[in-house]
């Protein structure tokens, strides 16, 4: 069975906490220090989506992958994209693979929309409508 923020992606939704959420099921909370300039990504405890989700199942955004925002990966994995929710603070980039599965999202409720993305390497770089980037390592664990 698919994880539940895999079934929430399938419906073009995302939920309405700031983290990072794996299609396997882990989920760490996160905060953008700066808000919506993005000065840095902390993350934190575990998240248990299905727990935040039956005990509030209405936080939820409607998402949008924005156009120019899909950037392939070199190495053919997959690729990457952002966007907005149905919030104007909120926004959120993530990781596709090969097919377009979801292999994770990162929800930032005041994060802004991200308009662009691009990759280098095994450097992805996330811009909001400020103009502020994150860049993550997709080497990385938390978001290979």
């Amino acid at each position: 069975m698919a994880s539940r923020i895999v079934q929430l992606w399938g419906r073009e939704l995302a939920p309405g906490w700031s983290g990072l959420y794996r299609a396997d099921g882990f989920a760490r909370a996160v905060v953008a220090v700066g808000g919506a300039r993005l000065e840095r990504l902390d993350f934190g405890a575990p998240l248990d989506l299905d727990a935040l989700m039956g005990g509030d199942p209405e936080n939820l955004y409607d998402i949008d992958v924005m156009r120019g925002t899909v950037a392939g990966i070199p190495d053919g994995s997959g690729s990457v994209c952002g966007g907005e929710g149905s919030h104007g603070s909120f926004g959120f980039f993530a990781r596709l693979g090969r097919a377009g599965e979801l292999l994770w999202i990162m929800v930032l409720t005041d994060g802004n929309p991200f308009e662009a993305a691009e990759v280098r390497g095994s450097l992805a770089t996330f811009t909001n409508n400020l103009g502020n980037s994150v860049t993550v390592d997709l080497t990385e664990p938390d978001f290979a």
